[in-house]
């Protein structure tokens, strides 16, 4: 993961860092899911973190966001402030019983990719391929490339410079 990350943004050092035992309160029992906001407020007050100038979080849990920018049902593949210090990625919708495990791999990728593209301050692309294109579905995920479009690099490379 960290090589991964680095590859894309090779100005951040990348850590991994313990993940994280408190988090009662983005849950939401009704819907047996968390609140991806509250994560990533959670992420940016742990004193572990503080040093660090990005966090992103992965988690295998269920995410959602209520706002009118998630999908009709709130659920999320993940959240980033834009631009921002934090993010994250959830797995749990991205895994569906695939029988390989290549195209999980595939679909995580690109999700951490694009939430990086948001901490950093790129908006969704309307350009199909495009890795910030918006996934709202994972055939939305699956039908994207794992890469910025040349727009969206062109833009990134001004905000890394």
């Amino acid at each position: 993961m960290p090589t991964l990350i680095s590859s894309i943004v090779p100005k951040l050092d990348v850590t991994i860092a313990p993940p994280l035992t408190d988090i009662e309160e983005a849950i939401d029992t009704g819907r047996r899911q968390y609140h991806s906001t509250r994560i990533m407020a959670i992420l940016e007050n742990q004193d572990n973190l503080a040093e660090f100038e990005k966090i992103l979080g992965v988690t295998s849990l269920d995410l959602y966001n209520p706002s009118p920018r998630a999908d009709g049902n709130g659920s999320v593949f993940g959240e980033a402030r834009m631009p921002g210090r934090s993010g994250i990625v959830s797995t749990f919708r991205l895994d569906t019983g695939l029988p390989s495990s290549l195209l999980f791999d595939s679909r995580v990728k690109k999700e951490i990719i694009h939430e990086l593209g948001h901490m950093i301050g790129l908006k969704h692309c309307m350009s199909l391929g495009c890795v910030m294109y918006k996934s709202e579905q994972v055939d939305d995920t699956d039908a994207k490339s794992g890469s910025y479009c040349k727009s969206c690099e062109s833009i990134l490379k001004g905000f890394l410079h």
